[in-house]
């Protein structure tokens, strides 16, 4: 499969409606995101109104191969008892193109599902649209996670305020 490096074709799949963006993965880094979006044409979103949130009864899987990071990068699976920590960022239906090609949609890498996300700060349940690593692009086991990926995850982690056991947990991977 060929896809476009800059261009916005895929933008024709936009939503309808505006969503929630839970967000775990590298796009929680200013930086990361920020270079991504300039390579690929695109805004960044405006993360002020991002809340800090847990998706329950889920785990970090560092089982996804990425030549750009240089290894494992991580989804979410499914684990009793478990919580991943990311944020729940309000968009605009018109974003959803943005937001699948950066978690990997378009290319078959990824897939979205919606599930409830808690507010770390207490409140009402949040309906989010969540990414997971399609089964068939999983390695069959998890790897050490790529240095730079979980770099990415710490920084962004700190910058939105996610809780201190989460991030150590995270620099536990190391």
């Amino acid at each position: 499969m060929s896809l476009p490096v800059v261009g916005k074709a895929h933008e024709a799949k936009a939503g309808t409606a505006p969503f929630h963006w839970f967000i775990y993965g590298s796009s929680l880094d200013a930086a990361a995101f920020a270079i991504w979006a300039e390579q690929h044409g695109y805004k960044v979103p405006d993360f002020s109104r991002a809340v800090p949130a847990r998706l329950p009864e889920h785990t970090l899987a560092f089982d996804v191969e990425s030549k750009f990071w240089g290894g494992a990068v991580a989804t979410v699976t499914p684990a009793p008892g478990r919580a991943v920590e990311g944020v729940a960022l309000p968009l605009p239906a018109s974003a959803r193109g943005l937001v699948d090609h950066k978690e990997g949609a378009i290319s078959g890498l990824f897939e979205p599902f919606e599930a409830e996300v808690l507010p770390l700060a207490g409140g009402e349940p949040i309906r989010a649209l969540v990414y997971r690593a399609v089964p068939s692009r999983r390695l069959p086991a998890e790897r050490r996670p790529s240095g730079n990926f979980l770099d990415a995850l710490v920084a962004g982690a700190r910058a939105h305020g996610l809780g201190p056991a989460w991030i150590a947990e995270l620099e536990g991977r190391r």
